[in-house]
């Protein structure tokens, strides 16, 4: 059996990667890398140790197009929080105002509007209006925790 050799810098390291994600977390690697100033190579081997020893969890969601792991302690579950642009919901779209209305079309489609959707209200079997925040050009809604 091959015993793994630790080196106090990275013990350190690791605590202190630890407590930032602990208090900032859905940072990706990057950004933890610029909050802390540390390079990317060093959050990258801190977070793979704190990976191995299923202290923290990555999830892959994209944002503008990309691809990004964002690390999360274990017990931390990701927000229900989506977050659209606002061009995209100009073009053929209603009016985004004060709600949006999210239906459960499916087992596993969920529709979202601004307004309320008759043919939508008649095939969903769950419908619930939520308040809808606009900030820096774009709208924030949290999905609501019966979806």
């Amino acid at each position: 059996m091959s015993v793994i050799k630790k080196n106090k810098r990275g013990e350190k390291t690791d605590v202190i990667l630890a407590e930032a994600i602990e208090k900032y977390p859905c940072l990706s690697q990057y950004e933890l890398a610029r909050k802390l100033k540390w390079s990317p190579g060093r959050v990258n081997g801190s977070i793979r140790r704190l990976l191995r020893s299923r202290e923290f969890i990555l999830r892959v969601v994209e944002r503008d197009g990309r691809r990004v792991e964002l690390a999360y302690p274990v017990d931390e579950k990701p927000s229900n929080l989506i977050e659209i642009p606002s061009e995209l919901l100009k073009a053929g779209n209603p009016v985004w105002n004060d709600q949006a209305f999210f239906y459960a079309l499916d087992s596993s489609t969920i529709g979202v509007s601004g307004h309320e959707i008759p043919e939508w209200k008649a095939l969903s079997c769950f419908i619930k209006a939520v308040p809808l925040r606009k900030e820096k050009g774009k709208f924030a809604l949290a999905i609501p925790a019966e979806f």
